[in-house]
């Protein structure tokens, strides 16, 4: 029982893992909570759906949808956070809190309130390895995640590209000072976080099997809580904080009860919050006032 909830939660974490890196790029630059991170991913992922609906080819519509969360990461970028990024903290937090709300009552207006059944795009028969139930749905999310994160994270490292958004992370003004264009990396990285979170998205869908509005709350709290507890801003920490969630909800789900999953998993993130605020992997930094 423990063992096949650990791989549970493992399959679950690492999709949450792949949301709360997106999320956590924009956070390691900007110092900002993008409320609006859950609801584009969960606009791309009902345009994905809607394309599998009429019969376009897999690979095509999920394609297509991650570009357009990258476009739409994009536009949220240039006219809701450019303008306010000298501003007071609060002012862009608003700001992407209003994002979220458009975005939501934008796809309740198309798509409705109603859930709706992802296409099932990956197989979900059963094997029995000594007495553990694995799904190969499992399997295959679990690798899907793991190849996203891995090649994201060679990027950050052996790319050019890679290496400007590392330094814009590190100090704005310093990057702008040898040369990085530090507003078009600022653009990239939401395209960037849109896309991952748009690929999380729809790992979520098929492995719930679930479409809804109120999907997009409830990515932004589960990324949030994820860097929270690896340290804000350190990627290799909310990949981690995101294995680590979704353990927890998995346990709590199969010898508690999974009413109290989600309470749960906010004690955890008060529990960070109180007495390790830097989370996991994070470091406290000194600034000067």
């Amino acid at each position: 029982m423990i063992v096949q909830q650990l791989i549970n939660g493992i399959t679950a974490g690492s999709i949450y893992a792949l949301i709360a890196l997106g999320y956590g790029m924009i956070a390691s630059i900007l110092e900002m909570i993008n409320f609006a991170h859950g609801d584009t991913y969960m606009f791309g992922v009902f345009i994905c759906m809607t394309l599998l609906s009429h019969g376009v080819p897999p690979i095509l519509a999920i394609v297509f949808a991650i570009t357009c969360g990258c476009l739409l990461g994009v536009i949220i970028e240039r006219l809701a956070y450019r303008p306010l990024r000298n501003a007071n903290r609060i002012a862009p937090m608003i700001s992407a809190v209003g994002v979220a709300l458009i975005l939501r009552n934008v796809a309740q207006l198309i798509w409705g309130p109603a859930a709706y059944s992802f296409p099932a795009l990956l197989p979900r028969t059963i094997i029995d390895i000594v007495g553990v139930k694995l799904p190969i749905l499992q399997l295959y999310i679990f690798s899907i995640a793991l190849t996203l994160v891995v090649t994201f994270s060679l990027i950050l490292k052996r790319l050019r590209i890679g290496w400007a958004v590392r330094a814009v992370c590190q100090d704005i003004g310093a990057a702008r000072l040898v040369g990085i264009p530090a507003d078009r990396i600022i653009t990239l990285v939401y395209a960037l976080g849109a896309g991952l979170g748009i690929a999380g998205g729809i790992l979520y869908s098929i492995y719930y099997n679930a479409v809804f509005i109120g999907m997009g709350f409830s990515g932004t709290m589960k990324a949030f809580t994820a860097c929270i507890v690896g340290g804000l801003g350190n990627l290799y920490g909310a990949c981690l904080g995101g294995l680590g969630l979704g353990i927890v909800e998995s346990l709590t789900s199969g010898f508690i009860s999974s009413a109290y999953r989600d309470a749960i998993t906010f004690a955890v993130l008060i529990i960070m919050l109180v007495f390790k605020p830097s989370g996991l992997l994070g470091q406290r930094v000194g600034q000067k006032v």
